[in-house]
């Protein structure tokens, strides 16, 4: 993975900053089964994890800010709810080591917004869920934890979470923008890195064929694969890669998929959202009747 070269920023030249966070979800997740609990870890993402990189167009990483959210991280009715909460032992590892930093929310965005400040767009695997729920929804969170009216707050989120895993939501009609990013009155160019890969650089043969042989199929078997981790795997080949699920290093490896990605479209960066991006590469199906070759490593007839 490539390491930041400077922390020094020459304004003559376009950086872009790309984001990871992990989350965990409201209180009242806690203890549910598995299944509901993820409806409202989608819905309602409370970020403990943020980590970011600003790069330019070839990869080149300028500076790389890690950040545990201390009134996620350090709750342990929020942060038990993590999907991936058995990593606190490797956080608290980082803490020790000085790879990460405890701060509260205010503090780390106040980073984020200086680096937002100096970048040309802004962009993440799957862009919609960082920048349109986990940051906007966590934002809201502290604003009303530290509000006199923050037990009347989630009291009735609560209530929204009881309405999300009984499927009776009711859908908001608030505007929303595919191209950008609106946080504390500003706005900032958007773009997504999983439509992006899907578009550039998995919609071909040789990653279909690497996605058969290789077993990265949904679980449905309908589709293939398109995630941040198969495709650093086919990028890289490195096959055997695991995705480590932490928003530093996670956002290392999209911003070497971000390069590639810019290579592909002969230096252009493109703006929004693509919605259900996997659907650009087809289903298996369809793809193992048009290459016979590959019908014995799938479990249906052609």
């Amino acid at each position: 993975m490539k390491k930041s070269v400077s922390v020094k920023f020459d304004r003559r030249r376009k950086y872009y900053l790309i984001l990871d966070c992990e989350t965990a979800t409201l209180p009242c997740a806690d203890g549910l089964p598995e299944n509901e609990k993820k409806k409202i870890a989608i819905a309602k993402p409370l970020i403990y994890d943020l980590g970011w990189t600003i790069v330019d167009k070839k990869g080149n990483i300028y500076l790389r800010e890690n950040y545990l959210i201390s009134e996620i991280f350090s709750v342990p009715s929020i942060f038990n709810t993590a999907y991936y909460a058995h990593k606190r032992p490797l956080y608290l590892e980082k803490l020790d080591k000085g790879e990460i930093v405890l701060t509260d929310w205010r503090t780390a965005v106040s980073r984020l917004e200086f680096a937002l400040s100096i970048t040309e767009a802004v962009g993440a695997y799957n862009a919609i869920f960082d920048f349109k729920k986990a940051i906007p929804f966590t934002e809201l969170y502290i604003n009303q934890l530290y509000s006199a009216d923050f037990h009347k707050w989630l009291n009735f989120q609560n209530e929204c979470c009881e309405r999300i895993v009984n499927d009776t939501v009711i859908g908001n009609n608030k505007e929303f923008d595919p191209n950008c990013f609106r946080f504390r009155s500003k706005e900032y160019p958007l773009f997504d890195l999983w439509g992006l890969s899907c578009e550039y650089l998995l919609n071909n043969d040789d990653y279909k064929g690497a996605c058969l042989r290789n077993g990265w199929q949904t679980e449905s078997g309908k589709y293939f694969k398109t995630s941040a981790e198969t495709t650093y795997r086919f990028a890289s080949g490195k096959l055997d890669f695991d995705e480590a699920h932490t928003a530093i290093d996670d956002a290392d490896i999209e911003s070497e998929i971000f390069a590639l990605i810019v290579k592909k479209a002969k230096n252009q960066v493109e703006m929004g959202i693509e919605y259900f991006p996997f659907r650009i590469l087809g289903t298996v199906r369809k793809f193992v009747s048009q290459h016979p070759e590959f019908a014995d490593l799938v479990d249906f007839e052609i």
